[in-house]
Formats: structure tokens, C-alpha cells, sequence
């Protein structure tokens, strides 16, 4: 098998920096491919105009510009924009792009990434985590779902003369490590992709637009907190006894409430920032008024924010999503108790956009073409 070149944003800014210089070029030349890949969005060499051509076609011998190829987008109603990516080794992935409005025609946009292959956490819940672990992504898989969509509003708006939705904003706002995976555990890989979308020599989006989504790992939500980026955390909580979290969460019985609340008040004091809770309510399970109540106490006197996501269908599962009514008792309970919350709204319900449906339903479509394929093979 022939050996597939590195990939440009695996590297780090030093990496790059000594590849340029071996090549006898100045060192600005480093700094004109960063300024090309993570800014202009550029998708090959030959648009990198200002660079010889020699050196560039050096340079595609050695790295190559990304590493996803899209093999499934859909569009959402709400606009949207769901893709599963297939990697260099064939593994897939997705991620989406969402619009949230915002005053006048300042909406902004969020990319929701991906930074594992498949989730070893296994919520009973969710559907990335009944497809099972399969392996990290690299920094450079985690960026390039950033430069993907970037690319993606680029080209929206040369096609319509704006961005779409007609907002202001042409650029992604916000990224938040809430896809498939769990993040905190492939905290060095995330860490790397963090400070290159950080830098302002790579993308050059501010720290406090990001926020990693864990599902409660004690001893990573420390090493968070000791940080210097001012990067967000989200909690994945849905349940205020342990009992419960340990059936939705598993992880919950390695790193009970106990522990893991501790650690959420450690990192918002030694953060200084405002971390958020994310409630995902099923339809009596931990829909009710008393379970608001408890996860109320909980989280009493910490600085947080509650965010109130109702289910999402997940087909062949047993959870459902509780009656309107029930989700805003549930929230008004809440802020009967003083406690800050936010009904989340629910993106892109029409192209299954909840995290590993696209996957799921990609997995599934291949192994029934292997079925008919083998039953064909003994008619």
C-alpha cells in the first residue's frame, strides 16, 4: 500500500515551521500556508498563487490539504447542514452546521464536531454510543469538520451573494465538541485542534466561542480547568441521583455524582467561568417535578447554567421525548428554584441530526448491501 502523505493540519505551527525550512524556502512561507489553509479555505495547491510552483508541488508529494471526504450531506428544513465524512482509513464520521438567529440579521453559526470514531461511554441513550468505540480522531480530523463547513458558507455565499439565511455573519461563530465521541478522552488530539483554532496564525476563532461537551470525566475536567484557554465546559448530566445517571450514563459508576460534582465546582473556581449542565429529557424517566427539584439541590450555589434538551427519536429505541407540557413544567420548576435555564432548541429533526444517526443509518444502508450481496452470491 502506498504511503498516504501527512496531513497539513495534524501539524503543529513548529512542525510546519522546520518542514519549510528544510526546504530551503524563507521561513514566511510557513506562514503563507497557514494563511492560505485556515483562513483563504483554500482546497489545493494550485490556488495558493503566491507560493512557486515548485515548492508547492513539493509540498503535495508530502502533506496532503485535508483529510475528510463528504459521502452523505443533508439539509434540514431549519437550514441545517448535516455531512458524514469518510476518512483516510475508511472509518466515517459527522458533523453539522447549525443557524441560530439572533438580533436583527447578526445569527450566528455553529459547527457541531466529532472527535472520536463511534463513543466507548456507551449511553443507553445515544446513537453513537450503540455503534461501540472504534478509535480517536487526530487533530487534524477534528479541524478539518471546522474547515469544511467554513468552506461550506464560502461557497454559499459566491452562489447567493450572501450567506444563507441573508445573516451578516459569513463566518462560523461558534464550535462545540458535541458530536460523536467522547472529547475528554482523547484530551491531548482535542487539545492540539483547540490551540490551532484558537491561534490567530491558524483559524483564529476565540476560545470562549468553544465548549467541550464530557459526559463526566473527573480527572480531565480537572486538567480543564488548570488550562489557560478560556474554553467552555458542558456537562452531560440527565439524571440528580446516581441510580439513575448509572443506567443513562454509565460512567456515572466510576465517577459518581460525588465526584463529579466536586470537580464541576473546582473548575468553575479555578476557571472563573460559568459552566453548563445538559439535561436531556425522556418521557417518564427523569421528566417529573420531583427530579427537577433534585437536580435543583444538586446544583445549588455552583456556577451554571442549565440546558433543557428534549429527546430526540432514535429509531429501535425505547426513549421518547416527554410532552411539551411536561418539558416546560420541568423548566419552570427549575427557575422556581433560581436555577439559570434554557429550553435548547432542536436542530435539524427532519435529517436525523442528533449525534450518530446519520452514521447509524449509513452503517446499517452498508450492512444490509452486504446481506443481499452474500444471499445473492448463494442463489
Amino acid at each position: 500500500m502506498p504511503k498516504i502523505p501527512a496531513g497539513f493540519t495534524e501539524l503543529t505551527c513548529l512542525q510546519l515551521d522546520r518542514i519549510v525550512e528544510s526546504t530551503g524556502e524563507p521561513s514566511y512561507r510557513a506562514g503563507q500556508l497557514r494563511k492560505w489553509i485556515y483562513q483563504r479555505l483554500a482546497i489545493s495547491y494550485d490556488e495558493m498563487t503566491d507560493l512557486p510552483l515548485a515548492f508547492r508541488e513539493r509540498l503535495s508529494r508530502q502533506i496532503r490539504l485535508h483529510s475528510l471526504v463528504p459521502v452523505h450531506i443533508a439539509t434540514g428544513n431549519d437550514g441545517t447542514v448535516k455531512t458524514l465524512f469518510q476518512l483516510v482509513d475508511g472509518q466515517t464520521v459527522e458533523s453539522a452546521l447549525m443557524f441560530y438567529d439572533g438580533v436583527g440579521e447578526n445569527g450566528r453559526y455553529t459547527v457541531c464536531v466529532s472527535t472520536q470514531v463511534g463513543c466507548a461511554v456507551g449511553c443507553s441513550f445515544c446513537a453513537t454510543g450503540r455503534q461501540g468505540f472504534e478509535r480517536n480522531l487526530t487533530p487534524g480530523e477534528i479541524i478539518d469538520q471546522v474547515l469544511y463547513f467554513a468552506h461550506y458558507l464560502k461557497e454559499e455565499v459566491k452562489k447567493n451573494n450572501s450567506s444563507p439565511k441573508n445573516n451578516k455573519n459569513t463566518r462560523i461563530s461558534n464550535i462545540v465538541f458535541m458530536g460523536m465521541g467522547e472529547p475528554l478522552a482523547n484530551y491531548d488530539n482535542l487539545w492540539q485542534a483547540i490551540e490551532m483554532l484558537n491561534s490567530p496564525e491558524g483559524f483564529g476563532l476565540g476560545a470562549r466561542n468553544m465548549v467541550i461537551s464530557t459526559s463526566g470525566l473527573v480527572p480531565q475536567i480537572k486538567r480543564l480547568a488548570e488550562e489557560k484557554l478560556q474554553v467552555g465546559l458542558a456537562v452531560s448530566l440527565h439524571a440528580a441521583e446516581n441510580e439513575l445517571r448509572n443506567k443513562l450514563v454509565p460512567i456515572n459508576k466510576k465517577y459518581p455524582l460525588e465526584k463529579l460534582i466536586p470537580a464541576c465546582r473546582e473548575y468553575s473556581r479555578l476557571s472563573g467561568r460559568r459552566l453548563s449542565f445538559e439535561y436531556a429529557l425522556f418521557k417518564g424517566l427523569n421528566d417529573s417535578l420531583t427530579q427537577a427539584q433534585a437536580l435543583a439541590e444538586l446544583i445549588k450555589g455552583l456556577k451554571c447554567h442549565v440546558n433543557l434538551i428534549p429527546a430526540n427519536r432514535i429509531s429501535g429505541s425505547s426513549f421518547a421525548p416527554p410532552s411539551h407540557g411536561a418539558v416546560l413544567a420541568f423548566e419552570n420548576e427549575l427557575k422556581r428554584c433560581h436555577i439559570n435555564v434554557t429550553l435548547r432548541q432542536r436542530r435539524g429533526q427532519d435529517i436525523d441530526a442528533g449525534c450518530g444517526q446519520l452514521r447509524s443509518r449509513f452503517l446499517k444502508n452498508a450492512e444490509d448491501n452486504i446481506i443481499k450481496s452474500v444471499l445473492a452470491e448463494k442463489v
